[in-house]
């Protein structure tokens, strides 16, 4: 089984792939670390995200396959699209854990955007782990 990680070009993606790593490293699993992109093709920034957390990857003892996903368009919110899609990859990829991360919207961008977290731990069937944007980052 696998721990699925989604990371964005966030400040709170170093420490969702620390504790992501505490717990593969724990639970003997590997990890599928994804970062989901509304484009049909990733851009740069994704490719050089991705080729930086492969390479984050060398220096541990866990065995993480990154990917790059594309996000499907819909009419849903944005948070709540991200968080089916994440949703989906857990059962495509037989996933025993869930670790994201979350950044504080207030009630504007909730209602906007919807929340991404929220939509997961709502729906999913295994343990979900959110880790919040530490103080310091706000």
């Amino acid at each position: 089984m696998t721990i699925l990680v989604a990371i964005a070009n966030d400040s709170v993606s170093p420490a969702v792939i620390d504790t992501a790593v505490r717990l593969a490293d724990g639970l003997g699993e590997e990890l599928y670390v994804v970062h989901l992109v509304d484009e049909d093709t990733a851009d740069g920034t994704a490719m050089q995200l991705r080729d930086e957390m492969r390479d984050r990857f060398r220096d541990t003892n866990v065995v993480a396959t990154v990917a790059i996903e594309h996000v499907g368009r819909s009419a849903m919110r944005s948070g709540t699209r991200v968080g089916n899609e994440l949703l989906e990859l857990a059962a495509d990829v037989d996933v025993q854990h869930i670790v994201m991360g979350h950044e504080p919207k207030g009630l504007a961008g909730k209602i906007r955007d919807g929340d991404a977290a929220v939509s997961v731990i709502d729906a999913a069937d295994v343990p979900v782990t959110v880790v919040p944007e530490s103080p310091s980052d706000i």
